[in-house]
């Protein structure tokens, strides 16, 4: 998987954990989501890839 695949799979699920039905609940109720973890050496983007996701869909961003 290139960077370019990882991205859209990372933005995908975030897009799928935000999605809500028509009276407000999520589709993929909180207890069903999962923290979104990249692995990877140093200094290859991961940090920067998210960042431009969380921008892309508005929301914040927590990196450690």
């Amino acid at each position: 998987m290139n960077i370019r695949e990882a991205k859209e799979q990372v933005k995908f699920t975030v897009k799928s954990y935000l999605t809500r039905n028509e009276i407000g609940d999520y589709v993929i109720p909180v207890i069903h989501q999962r923290p979104v973890l990249l692995l990877g050496a140093p200094g290859i983007g991961k940090t920067q890839i998210m960042e431009q996701i969380a921008a892309e869909c508005g929301i914040a961003l927590v990196a450690q």
